[in-house]
């Protein structure tokens, strides 16, 4: 086992990180379909290009791991959005706030959030997330 050698942690702004090298340059076509299918899903709260998801997945380590993370979110944003009536504000305040809460973040983390969800819609956003873990296939 190679040695791994301690660095230091630097602060950085957005604007300097830079991404990380292609680890695969060829994705399995069933991966592509998925993977086009969170695009169309999540087009008007994420709007990536489809190069940008495919670029962002071909960098992963694993990116059938982060694909099924993927579809998490759009499976619990899909089942949320679906029977509420929402303006995008809202759309967008509640794709935000799924994934936020699926990357652990702190209730401070999600107040701008908040303010923009209707009456209700944290318990059921957490209702969703806690019985939504099924990917899309």
């Amino acid at each position: 086992m190679k040695a791994i050698k301690a660095q230091a942690i630097e602060c950085v702004g957005p604007s300097q990180l830079k991404a990380g090298p292609v680890l695969h340059h060829q994705l399995p076509r069933s991966l592509i379909a998925r993977i086009y299918s969170l695009y169309s899903r999540l087009y008007d709260v994420y709007p990536l290009a489809m190069a940008e998801w495919l670029d962002g997945f071909q960098r992963d380590v694993n990116p059938e791991g982060e694909v099924l993370w993927w579809e998490r979110v759009a499976n619990c944003y899909v089942d949320y959005i679906r029977p509420n009536d929402l303006n995008p504000k809202q759309r967008k305040a509640a794709f935000n706030f799924i994934c936020r809460i699926a990357l652990g973040a702190s209730t401070e983390d999600l107040r701008a959030d908040l303010a923009h969800l209707p009456v209700g819609a944290v318990d059921q956003i957490l209702a969703i997330m806690r019985t939504n873990r099924r990917p899309i296939n």
